[in-house]
This record gives structure tokens, sequence and C-alpha cells, in this order.
């Protein structure tokens, strides 16, 4: 037969493995919530660098059109100081790349107290 105090030890072992499951929960949820800001820096960061990737390429392009055009143009007037001085900003240009800063975006990226804008 079931006593009182066996009842009582019965609730109790049933309110502990309630509050077990209780933290369970809130410790998934609080995982889940880390999970979701990490994903969210990740896919700023990640928007981020293509944005940065887009511009540099972009302004590069039109920057070697350009040079081309002059230099297809000194070519057709025989002009050979423009020729070199094409050439010469052709590989100044070509020199740069736009990753050589990305040394500083890693550290920027690793410090999870930094805030990317994008």
């Amino acid at each position: 037969m079931t006593t009182t105090a066996d009842a009582a030890q019965y609730l109790m072992a049933i309110v502990d493995v309630t509050k077990g499951i209780d933290a369970s929960l809130t410790e998934r949820a609080r995982i889940a919530a880390d999970r979701d800001k990490e994903v969210a820096r990740i896919n700023a960061a990640s928007q981020g660098l293509r944005d940065y990737l887009d511009h540099v390429f972009a302004e590069r392009r039109e920057l070697h059109r350009g040079f081309f055009a002059r230099l297809d143009k000194a070519i057709e007037d025989r002009d050979p100081e423009t020729v070199q001085a094409c050439v010469t900003g052709i590989v100044e240009v070509t020199k740069y790349s736009p990753l050589n800063n990305i040394a500083e975006l890693r550290s920027i990226w690793a410090d999870p107290r930094a805030v990317i804008e994008i």
C-alpha cells in the first residue's frame, strides 16, 4: 500500500523530471538562438564580401576598359608616350588585388562584438 510519504516522493520525482525537461528545452532554445545569430552574422559577412568584390571588380573593369581604349587610340595615333603610360597604368592596376586586405577582414569577422554594416 502506498503511503502519503511515498506519494509525496513520487510527486517530487515528477517535479524534478519536469524541471529537467524544462531546463533542456530552455537550453535548446538558447542553442537555437545562438545558431540563428551566427547564421545571420555569416549571411551578413557573406553579403558584405560579395558587395565589396562586385564593387571593386566593377571599378577595375571600367578602369581596364578605359586604359585599353586609350591604348588602342595611342597605338592608332602612333603615340609611344601614351602607349607607355597606358601599359604602365594597366600593370599598376593588375598589381592590386581586391583581396589584399583579407587578413583585416578575417580579424573583423572573428570578433563577435564587431558590427558589420551593409
